[in-house]
């Protein structure tokens, strides 16, 4: 695909490429040579990489990978050390936002950056930091049906009724509804003293929010509580059965339904 006249229009700089093993290893080898904001997308991702090293794979055309390179250091200071938890969160903001605008309108947030549709996922975003700036991917599924999704528990903008979901050109308009989302939110994320202003806009999407969840979390054992929403840097705030609130700055989160 070479035409993307919606993407472009928003980010005429844009890479796209027809295939590749992991648009985020690319731009992470490449980093040192990266500006800030540089875009490589496609809709054929052969080796796609998410949190906790989860891969997967579709098929051709079928899902649409972006990342973006968040320039950081001399050159692209951001005011604080905090501001870079909240960047996987204002991504999540943007993809839910960008695939509300699309026709889901009951797509939200699971902490951190899973853009979740009735508890089936139809986003995920992985950030990686580099030594010269932030290294930010979003998967979003475009045309599976339900026998061609990775897993069972996924969803695919066709499933959930986009219209026009399996047109030639949904890849341009899924990427330009992320672009119209992403660039205003990150430029208020790179403006801002304090990245926490960003926090009601980010609750107001975050279906963990409110809920029961498990959050299992590297050498400790799994938390059970009510998420109560973010903190100022970003953390999750759940308050367990002994009414202990504990941050959570790294783990994996389970919503549950009966407990």
């Amino acid at each position: 695909m070479t035409d993307l006249p919606l993407s472009r229009a928003l980010a005429p700089h844009l890479e796209w490429v027809d295939e590749i093993p992991s648009t985020n290893s690319a731009l992470v080898a490449r980093a040192a040579e990266l500006q800030d904001g540089h875009l490589l997308a496609t809709d054929t991702q052969t080796v796609g990489r998410g949190r906790l090293g989860r891969s997967w794979s579709t098929r051709p055309g079928q899902a649409l990978a972006v990342s973006v390179f968040v320039g950081v250091g001399p050159g692209h200071p951001v005011p604080s050390e905090t501001h870079l938890g909240w960047l996987p969160l204002v991504a999540g903001l943007a993809m839910t936002r960008a695939v509300r605008a699309l026709g889901v309108p009951g797509a939200g947030l699971k902490w951190p950056n899973d853009v979740l549709v009735g508890g089936r996922k139809l986003s995920g975003i992985l950030a990686e930091l580099t030594p010269h700036g932030v290294v930010v991917g979003s998967g979003l599924n475009l045309t599976q049906s339900a026998d061609e999704l990775p897993v069972a528990t996924a969803t695919s903008l066709a499933l959930e009724n986009v219209p026009d979901a399996r047109s030639a050109d949904i890849a341009d308009r899924a990427l330009a509804a992320w672009l119209a989302e992403w660039l205003p939110l990150v430029a208020r994320w790179r403006e801002a003293r304090d990245p926490s202003v960003l926090k009601p806009d980010i609750e107001d999407v975050l279906h963990t929010r409110g809920r029961a969840v498990k959050v299992d979390r590297p050498g400790l054992a799994p938390l059970l509580g009510t998420a109560e929403g973010l903190d100022d840097a970003g953390l999750l705030l759940v308050r367990d059965r002994d009414s202990v609130l504990t941050a959570i700055a790294a783990g994996d989160v389970t919503h549950l339904r009966y407990e």
